[in-house]
């Protein structure tokens, strides 16, 4: 028998992609345990109980459920879950080797990303590299990773990321959360999004698509998202704007698929919007910035691609399903 599965992810902090991962990873095995690189608890927000990874002691199958992992270094996932410094002994923390495991284990990484992994230095390469090598199999959300991948002789198959199946798996429960039924627009922006010449840039294309906004944030933790810049954007005379203080993950779903559009910067809020057939616009920071956000939607959506603040002011945009 195979070792019972236990899903390893960033579902350690508040992410509303890394969590979903979560929970349509356990809905699809049929259940298993959740761990992190740090012990959390995120069921108050719909996330999940996770033990540290280095507190497991037996034989199990460490299913690296997706996200961008292949190129997160100890420093940011440091930063991310407010620990003092990295404790974890690795450069690439959650990607973790067969051989680091208990005797009789098994890895698997399942629709992973890595966009920036070219841009790390060798040693951090050749150790995700090799944790690769020894995985019993390997999946890819991106055919910029994939194309890495496959430079360094690894065979890596292409596959859409997992939330994509959120309105199968968690349809119905999504829409029993639904809170209104009159048009408006889902916002999400990343906090470095916050300066004022953006927020400008965001409330004027706002106000060209001239429905009522409710602001969301797709996550907590630290380089995420941040209530102070939505207020300030909340302070625009139009049009109307409030913000959606919940951080349940089943509410932030609800309230994309009820809504007549999502704008914003994050991949899994996107997805969630095109799982509900909602229309969708991505925006970036400036052009060229969001490379995972391009990466993925060069590979799914082609001619899809995210927005520059100025570009969206401007109208120079039409919403996709």
């Amino acid at each position: 028998m195979n070792p019972p599965p236990v899903f390893f992810g960033a579902f350690d902090r508040h992410n509303l992609g890394d969590i979903l991962l979560g929970q349509v990873a356990a809905e699809e095995f049929g259940g298993g345990a959740f761990a992190g690189l740090a012990a959390r608890d995120l069921t108050p927000w719909g996330g999940q109980r996770v033990c540290a990874l280095d507190s497991l002691t037996r034989p199990l199958t460490l299913i690296h459920v997706g996200g961008e992992l292949l190129d997160c270094d100890a420093a940011q996932a440091a930063y991310m879950l407010d620990e003092p410094a990295p404790r974890w002994g690795r450069q690439a923390p959650y990607v973790v080797a067969r051989h680091e495991l208990p005797p009789g284990s098994e890895v698997v990484f399942q629709a992973v990303g890595g966009v920036e992994l070219a841009e790390r230095d060798e040693a951090f390469r050749d150790e995700v590299l090799a944790a690769l090598r020894e995985a019993a199999s390997v999946s890819v959300r991106d055919r910029t990773t994939q194309a890495l991948l496959a430079a360094a002789g690894i065979d890596a198959s292409l596959v859409p990321d997992p939330v994509t199946r959120i309105g199968k798996l968690f349809g119905a429960r999504i829409r029993a959360g639904i809170q209104r039924s009159d048009p408006y627009l889902a916002v999400q922006f990343a906090a470095e999004c916050g300066d004022d010449a953006t927020l400008a840039a965001f409330a004027r294309g706002l106000d060209r698509l001239g429905l009522p906004v409710v602001l969301f944030r797709a996550g907590a933790a630290p380089w995420h998202d941040a209530l102070e810049p939505y207020r300030r954007l909340a302070a625009h005379p139009s049009p109307p704007m409030r913000v959606l203080e919940s951080l349940d993950v089943w509410d932030i779903c609800a309230l994309i698929a009820g809504s007549s559009g999502c704008v914003g910067t994050s991949l899994h809020a996107r997805l969630v919007a095109e799982s509900f057939g909602v229309p969708v616009l991505s925006l970036e920071r400036e052009s060229g910035a969001a490379k995972k956000l391009r990466a993925y939607l060069a590979t799914w959506s082609p001619g899809q691609a995210p927005l520059a603040p100025e570009a969206f002011a401007d109208g120079a945009f039409g919403f996709s399903r």
